[in-house]
């Protein structure tokens, strides 16, 4: 794909900071993950030190779509390279076809190329289906400082009975899709059948759905075997086994995750420097509408475990 939109649709996601000073700031990269080539945004400077943080992003979008997020922790003084996972964005892949072990492959990729580069120091920030990626790259990569879970799950307990709001023929169509998916794996289904971009943020945010809807880049439909992953997928050690830090961050008016689920979670977890943040009075893109608030928390968890 092309980078068109270096063209500049995500500067409709940037609410107070100076969009084009973010793109100066990025240096784009590309890397092979099992044969594809990924896009990696990198905010890195001679005062970056020796902490890097790798972004994922959520459901449909793709890195740039936090960018003002990822620049300010950046001017914190870390590292941040944010990834578009296969599938998404600029990186390769048919749209919206994966499965969450090929997207923490993608991250293992990622994560090999920043020790190479710039040292062992890693703490891995997903946010939506990306936070729910990096539970799963916690229980799959020991080589990892730390992970932070904008909202988490475990796919194969039925999590998607806990966040899916489902409506329309989907409702009937949902517990076909791990059948289906076999025959079918690449049939494409919208993200909108299960998934209400209108009840995701609040404040002026609200203004900028149509916006992420329109975004030339975004992956609206994902693929049975996509699906069935979401439904399915099983961490690679148990829950109560991993052993690098856990930071759980949540709005308390997700509309998605609920603070109750994030709480059962955080109860399983063994490992050490543990830590359940809940944002007051914040929606599910508290990465948008809470952002010096939710950096100040991370910093925080991230001094302890760097």
């Amino acid at each position: 794909m092309s980078d068109s939109y270096h063209d500049n649709y995500w500067f409709n996601y940037i609410l107070n900071e100076d969009p084009q000073k973010i793109k100066e700031t990025i240096q784009v990269e590309y890397i092979d993950s099992e044969g594809l080539k990924l896009h990696l945004d990198i905010y890195d400077n001679q005062n970056s030190g020796k902490n890097t943080i790798i972004f994922i992003h959520g459901t449909s979008v793709y890195s740039r779509f936090y960018a003002e997020f990822c620049y300010c922790l950046y001017r914190e003084g870390y590292r941040v390279i944010a990834l578009d996972l296969i599938g998404h964005g600029l990186s390769e892949g048919k749209r919206g076809h994966f499965t969450l072990q090929k997207f923490t492959k993608n991250v293992y990729d990622v994560t090999s190329y920043a020790i190479n580069k710039f040292g062992e120091n890693i703490v891995v920030i997903g946010s939506s289906l990306g936070g729910i990626t990096t539970l799963y790259c916690a229980a799959n990569d020991d080589r990892l400082k730390g992970a932070i879970c904008h909202n988490a799950a475990i796919l194969n307990e039925k999590a998607h009975k806990r966040i899916v709001k489902v409506k329309g023929f989907f409702k009937y169509l949902k517990p076909l899709v791990p059948s289906l998916s076999r025959i079918l794996p690449t049939f494409r289904l919208s993200v909108f059948l299960y998934l209400d971009f209108n009840k995701l943020a609040k404040s002026e945010y609200l203004d900028k759905i149509d916006i992420i809807l329109n975004d030339p880049l975004l992956s609206s439909k994902y693929t049975l075997k996509a699906l069935r992953s979401q439904m399915k997928e099983s961490l690679k050690k148990p829950i109560e086994s991993i052993e690098i830090p856990v930071m759980i961050i949540n709005g308390d008016d997700d509309f998605l995750f609920s603070v109750e689920y994030m709480k059962e979670i955080y109860d399983r977890l063994n490992c050490k420097h543990k830590k359940l943040e809940i944002i007051k009075n914040a929606s599910h893109l508290i990465f948008h509408e809470n952002i010096n608030e939710t950096i100040k928390k991370i910093i925080q968890w991230l001094s302890i475990v760097f």
